[in-house]
């Protein structure tokens, strides 16, 4: 299968705004073009394939996974979530650091990479803990995070509290030009909540969370990486403020996400 021809495919290339239908053609595992419209003669000896109008397109990245590994293997493994992965076109995933034990140890960072070396169809990017242990007390030791292999440093589905940690995190993050990822939640304004406050949640009988608990934190942290010169990515975004305040951030640097 050293020469393959991928027809009827809708490609989609985010690098160079193509989304057409079109083929593919690849040589001993190396893509080496790219035409749109009706299918071409391909030279003998090639391997045709059919997409049936499906999509062909690099490899997605999950930017916020969490797995049972290490702590509670009975409900996931890196192996079973690769395979999750690979099956929805997910070919890296970044892994969050809420494990048992939490990922807060190069030594740990170590074991998670050569386990999924081992183990895993995709790649699996660690994340270490910003906080040791997840609870916004202490930063963790950034240098030999990063010299174990951690790719950015997040306290996964925990959100930091601490407008001071967080710029000592920043601070130490830009020294070593790695990112920050963070989880936004203002925890007295979050409460219990399970879905935006509104007329919705109201209806439904649910407590609500006011927009506000995010924009709050995002305005902070925003603010922050300005300051430190970090390299920020907020985890995830929900209100259209929070929209607002991130592109707003985006205009003045780069290194916003």
């Amino acid at each position: 299968m050293s020469r393959l021809v991928v027809q009827n495919a809708r490609i989609v290339d985010p690098a160079s705004g193509l989304d057409a239908m079109g083929s593919l053609e690849v040589d001993d595992g190396v893509i080496v073009s790219v035409s749109t419209g009706p299918a071409k003669r391909a030279p003998g000896g090639t391997t045709l394939l059919d997409a049936g109008g499906l999509v062909l397109a690099p490899g997605l990245i999950d930017m916020r996974v969490f797995t049972g590994e290490p702590g509670h293997e009975y409900r996931e493994t890196l192996a079973s979530a690769g395979e999750a992965a690979a099956a929805g076109g997910v070919t890296s995933f970044l892994l969050m650091p809420d494990a048992l034990p939490v990922i807060d140890d190069g030594a740990l960072v170590d074991f998670l990479i050569r386990r999924a070396k081992a183990t895993a169809r995709v790649n699996v990017l660690p994340a270490a803990a910003i906080s040791r242990g997840l609870k916004g007390e202490e930063i963790t030791e950034f240098g030999l995070l990063k010299e174990a292999g951690a790719v950015c440093f997040s306290d996964g589905r925990q959100s930091i509290q601490s407008a001071r940690l967080m710029r000592a995190a920043m601070s130490y993050a830009a020294n070593f030009d790695m990112p920050i990822v963070h989880h936004l939640a203002e925890r007295s304004l979050a409460g219990d909540g399970v879905m935006h406050e509104g007329a919705f949640a109201s209806v439904l009988g649910l407590k609500g969370i006011p927009a506000e608990a995010e924009t709050i934190p995002l305005s902070r942290d925003l603010q922050l990486a300005a300051l430190t010169g970090a390299r920020y990515h907020a985890a995830q975004l929900s209100s259209a403020h929070s929209i607002e305040l991130m592109s707003h951030a985006k205009r003045r640097s780069a290194k916003i996400s």
